[in-house]
Parts: C-alpha cells; sequence; structure tokens
C-alpha cells in the first residue's frame, strides 16, 4: 500500500459561547480547521485533522499547516501508510518542528490503519480499556466570580463533572473566583483551576496558599518549568504542566525532577498519535494522571482523542474532552458521542469519523505522486 495523493481542506469552526477567552487577553470566537485526505492505490482514504488554539496559545497557527504539508508532500508521497513510526521519522527528516502539521498526516494514517486492518484505532493501540471517557469542559476566564459560577452551573445541568476553570485576572480575583466555585462544589466534581502560565512564581504561590484549605488542582500556573516545579515543590495543590511540556525530553525531566501530578497530553503538540502513545504509557507507568486532548478540532480530531484515551489504564487517565462538541457548527460525520459527562469511542474501522464534505466546501491544495 502506498500514498497516492493528498488533499486538504479547511473551514471555520464557530465557538458555541459567547467567546473563547483565557489570561492575558486572548479572545477567539472562531478557529480554523484543516482536515487532510490520504489517498491510497488501493482505494482506501484516511482523513487527519489539525486545528491550533488561535496563533498565541502555542507555537501552531493555522495558516501554517498548508505550507508546511507543502514541504512534507514528498515524504509521505509513496509511503506506506500503516507504518506509522516510519512515516513520523521521515517527516520529521523533511522537516524541522511543526508537529501540528504533522499530526494531520498522522491521524489519517491511523485511519489508513485501522480500515486496512477492519479494526478501530484503540484496538490497534492495545485495546479498550476505559468504556466511558470522563470529560472535563473548559469554563472561560469570566468577567466575575459570579459570570464563571453560572457557567459551571450550566455545565452541572449538562451532566459535567470536571472543570477547568480559566483564570488570569490577578491573583486576588482569581483566588475569589476558585472560592467562589468551592463553595458549590458538590461530591465528586473535579476543579482545575489553568492560569495558562499568567502568573509569576510569586503570584501562584499566594494563589496556592490563599487556597490551601481547598480542593483543587493547579494547571500551568507560570511559564518557565523551573517556576511550575517551584511551585509544586512549595505550594499547597497537586501541579498540572501543559504548556512547558514540548517534547518527551520534557516528559522525562518533569518525571525525574518530580515537577508535575498532572498533565495534559495535546495529540497535536507531538505529531499526532504515534508519538502522544509513548507519553502516554510513560506517564501511565510513572502514576501521573492525564488529560488526553487537543488544542482544538472538529469530530475526526476529537475522534483521536477518544482512541488514545479509551485505550488509557483507567487509573491513569484523569479526563478527555469533546472538542466537536464547543463548536457551533459540524465538519464531520460519525464524531463520538458525549452524554452526562462522558464520551464513547467508536467501534467502526480506522478512527470512526469522516469529513462532512458539504460543511468544508471545495478543497485549497491538493497533490498527487
Amino acid at each position: 500500500m502506498r500514498i497516492t495523493g493528498l488533499t486538504l481542506y479547511q473551514a471555520e469552526l464557530r465557538y458555541a459561547g459567547k467567546a473563547y477567552a483565557f489570561s492575558q487577553g486572548r479572545r477567539y470566537t472562531s478557529f480554523l480547521t484543516s482536515v487532510l485526505a490520504v489517498e491510497t492505490g488501493e482505494g482506501i482514504t484516511g482523513y487527519g485533522e489539525v486545528c491550533p488554539c488561535g496563533p498565541a496559545y502555542a507555537p501552531a497557527y493555522a495558516e501554517g499547516v498548508l505550507p508546511a504539508l507543502q514541504i512534507l508532500a514528498p515524504a509521505a508521497l509513496g509511503r506506506d501508510p500503516r507504518e506509522t513510526t516510519a512515516m513520523l521519522r521521515a517527516l520529521d527528516r523533511a522537516l524541522n518542528g511543526h508537529n501540528f502539521a504533522k499530526t494531520a498526516l498522522d491521524l489519517a494514517c491511523w485511519d489508513i490503519l485501522g480500515k486496512a486492518s477492519g479494526q478501530p484505532v484503540y484496538r490497534l493501540l492495545g485495546g479498550k480499556l476505559v468504556d466511558e471517557i470522563p470529560l472535563h469542559r473548559v469554563v472561560p476566564l469570566g468577567d466575575t466570580p459570579e459570570e464563571t459560577l453560572a457557567n459551571v452551573d450550566a455545565l452541572r445541568e449538562r451532566g459535567f463533572r470536571h472543570f477547568q476553570v480559566k483564570l488570569g485576572h490577578g491573583v486576588e480575583a482569581d483566588v475569589a473566583t476558585l472560592r467562589t466555585l468551592a463553595a458549590s462544589r458538590r461530591l465528586g466534581e473535579v476543579f482545575v483551576g489553568d492560569a495558562n502560565a499568567a502568573w509569576r512564581r510569586d503570584e501562584a504561590l499566594r494563589v496556592s496558599a490563599a487556597l490551601r484549605d481547598l480542593d483543587c488542582i493547579l494547571e500551568q500556573p507560570c511559564r518557565a518549568f523551573d517556576a511550575c516545579r517551584a511551585v509544586r515543590r512549595a505550594g499547597y495543590h497537586p501541579v498540572k504542566l501543559d504548556e512547558s511540556l514540548e517534547c518527551l525530553a520534557d516528559f522525562r525531566r518533569a518525571l525525574a525532577e518530580e515537577a508535575m501530578d498532572a498533565c495534559a497530553i495535546k495529540l497535536s503538540k507531538f505529531g499526532g498519535i504515534t508519538a502522544s502513545r509513548v507519553l502516554r504509557d510513560l506517564c501511565a507507568d510513572a502514576g501521573v494522571a492525564m488529560t488526553v486532548e487537543d488544542a482544538w478540532g472538529g469530530g475526526i480530531a476529537t475522534a483521536a482523542i477518544a482512541h488514545l484515551a479509551a485505550s488509557t489504564p483507567p487509573e491513569a487517565l484523569l479526563n478527555a474532552t469533546d472538542l466537536h462538541n464547543y463548536n457551533a457548527n459540524q465538519i464531520a460525520l460519525g464524531g463520538p458521542e458525549a452524554k452526562d459527562g462522558a464520551m464513547t469511542v467508536s467501534d467502526r474501522p480506522g478512527l470512526g469519523a469522516e469529513p462532512d464534505f458539504a460543511a468544508l466546501g471545495a478543497p485549497v491544495w491538493e497533490t498527487k505522486a
């Protein structure tokens, strides 16, 4: 089996809320997603998706997907897409970094592997270990604690029990927000205060000290790894790392230096499923809880999340996210089903989600072998 063609589609995903807001004034109402079709000589086509969360969140931007794929295409055309590790190595030789663009290819290759073998991707990753994947829901940065609480209450009514609360208004305001939410906390609920690296070290420690009596997790309190490590050692709360984890070496360092109690594994940061499963297995072995997710996306990106999460040991899985349900519009058919704060994975061969070409429109680029 060989790759014979690549076709790229792009579309705007409109955020279902008022605005997706997080620290340092970053606010978005829509995101540009890229869906890649990878064709083979045997007539099997796989689909991958990548959608950076705006240009100011991570070293990734939606407009960079196309030029990166144009560089990667010669390394992918003519290769066997079922050999996912060999493919990723070839892509790394062709282009240094730009894992977000490689993710679209990697997910499509896993989709092909599943379709060619007649198996869902989770089975190729070792089997389903989690039947109902717990979901967290991001609570955007509200203007007041009361606005944030109203958002949490609305999510509770929909069955969510894990809340990732965006912070970044300042120490006093962030403390007030978390205290307001804690006063309403129900049995079994998990609160993660996510500063998105907005605090200085002293600010993060002040927040933790002021909330020492509350059961919550602090996510990426500071920009620098060393500062987050200091907060984890001197603070009063578990620390979850996200932005400061960019590669396998970062994970090894964080584990060796006991800098994290939990982490976020965003597939597009590492190049897709092939690399992310290594990080997943490393953290599971170390007893570090994981959120399996991505920056943004529609039904295909969410399907990839669901397959990796479903094949994760349940004791190591903190939660995942149903990205496609953050959007007011859909660009895929057959995305994972979510209900009452949990998500299930498809048993269809491959990822189980297919593009809705009527929603995507005409391709923006294509190339053939």
